[in-house]
């Protein structure tokens, strides 16, 4: 978002850091950018508070699928110390993440993301155990795109939850309102994660989910 949130109430809601710099800057999905957008009525906070809790979990959910992918990859293509970093992150995150927890995760999703391209760019030579390693990451990685790309529809709805939310609703929402502002983001990044790993494995003989090619085909038709 381009444009300063003109309520207080709602830089009060926001004063994380996290939230602060993630400032609600895609404003393609109803609700971001305008929280505080006037609609007149306000949501019912058991069904908007509710709504929240379910995203933030199904968010997750997709995430530790990735994180736990990295960390099978990552061990693949001998990148050790990515590989208990991703371990050890989706390990700790939970259904009650904290903002600071989907922002840590996030990093190491983005970090172990880019060592792996990195990594596969080389063209490494992998053997049998580490190509069945590699395999079981892609299941992983696979696993998680479906349910990134089934969050879309709770996204957008949640985005207009939060327009209609009052500042009060808001201050129990900031883990819901960082995944509206993350999400476009992140499933850009895993739907070129995804088609990098599947071209890498099938480059090198490496056993590919038969639901590979819709997952990625869900991702990239997001209309986000």
């Amino acid at each position: 978002m381009n444009k300063i949130l003109a309520s207080t109430a709602l830089v009060a809601v926001l004063s994380s850091p996290a939230l602060v710099q993630a400032q609600f800057s895609l404003p393609s999905i109803p609700g971001v950018g305008k929280l505080m957008g006037g609609s007149g009525a306000s949501a019912s906070s058991g069904d908007v508070a509710g709504q929240g809790d379910v995203l933030v979990r199904n968010y997750v959910a997709a995430s530790k699928d990735v994180l736990n992918a990295n960390a099978r990859m990552a061990s693949a293509l001998g990148l050790k110390e990515q590989a208990a970093s991703a371990a050890s992150t989706a390990d700790s995150l939970g259904d009650g993440a904290t903002v600071g927890n989907l922002g840590d995760g996030n990093k190491v999703v983005s970090d172990t993301s880019g060592a792996i391209a990195e990594s596969m760019a080389k063209k490494p030579v992998l053997d049998a155990a580490a190509k069945a390693t590699f395999a079981d990451g892609l299941v992983h990685l696979v696993n998680g795109s479906v349910k990134y790309a089934g969050l879309g529809k709770d996204v957008t709805s949640m985005g207009k939850g939060l327009q209609a939310a009052n500042p009060m609703q808001l201050t129990r929402l900031g883990s819901a309102a960082w995944v509206v502002s993350k999400f476009p983001g992140s499933a850009s990044d895993l739907f070129r994660t995804v088609q990098t790993a599947i071209a890498f494995a099938r480059e090198n003989d490496i056993e590919v989910p038969a639901n590979a090619a819709d997952a990625t085909s869900a991702l990239g038709s997001l209309s986000l």
